[in-house]
């Protein structure tokens, strides 16, 4: 199976001298943060603050930060710094359609290309999903289990994985983390989300039968219908007809 991430962590490749796992390790929490909606939309993020927030100094936040601007989950403002993009109704929208778009090419080769590989590495996923419980107390609510997390993203990985372009999975990958986002933030719960799981095993049940076509509708539907329930979540609770872009 393809690898799901870039590697930054070469030195030489990079040009710079900061501690790989340093600046790696301060990438991950932060990227966990800014994912999990610890930040608000449009929030500047300090280098000072978040560099006591790390404990790190500011060589390696700055290396975390300019590499979460390049995956879309920070931006980068000339003389302003660094900020949480102002996520909303239309960065939403075409997150969604992009995600749809790749996901779909991506699909479509892993299947065309299907080998006994990425066949297992697919099986896997899915089972390691099915055997985790999504909330810690294995009853809904808006704690989700950070395990059924991870498998959850390796499954929509291991869809794809079969593709043979490694930007194509990190394209896909960088999306799904990006859409993270919007689920934490809306607070889309147990019941709102009701029948994910269904969904889970069909797109499954087409991929690993090698039905193009109808694993890529089932693709489709999976994103858009999360798009649009997290709208209306959103929507709901700013309690206003528009929402923020």
């Amino acid at each position: 199976m393809y690898s799901t991430m870039l590697e930054f962590d070469d030195p030489l490749a990079t040009g710079r001298a900061i501690p790989a796992t340093l600046a790696s390790q301060t990438y991950e929490r932060l990227r966990q943060d800014i994912v999990g909606a610890h930040f608000a939309p449009g929030q500047k993020l300090g280098t000072r603050q978040l560099s006591e927030r790390y404990e790190v100094g500011l060589a390696p936040l700055r290396e975390a930060l300019t590499r979460l601007s390049r995956e879309g989950l920070v931006v980068q403002h000339d003389r302003r710094g660094f900020a949480v993009p102002n996520f909303g109704g239309a960065h939403l929208e075409e997150l969604s359609r992009t995600r749809c778009w790749l996901n779909d090419i991506a699909l479509r080769a892993s299947i065309e290309y299907a080998d006994q590989t990425w066949v297992q590495g697919l099986v896997q996923a899915y089972h390691r999903l099915t055997r985790l419980e999504r909330y810690l107390d294995g009853k809904p609510g808006r704690r989700e289990n950070p395990d059924w997390e991870t498998a959850h993203r390796d499954f929509h990985t291991a869809l794809i994985a079969g593709c043979r372009s490694r930007w194509m999975i990190d394209y896909c990958t960088q999306m799904f983390e990006a859409s993270i986002y919007y689920r934490r933030y809306s607070r889309v719960n147990a019941e709102v989300r009701k029948g994910r799981e269904n969904e889970h095993e069909k797109l499954f049940q087409a991929a690993v039968s090698l039905q193009t076509e109808e694993a890529a509708r089932l693709m489709r539907k999976h994103v858009m219908e999360t798009s649009q329930r997290v709208q209306e979540r959103m929507l709901a609770e700013l309690g206003t007809p528009g929402m923020r872009n």
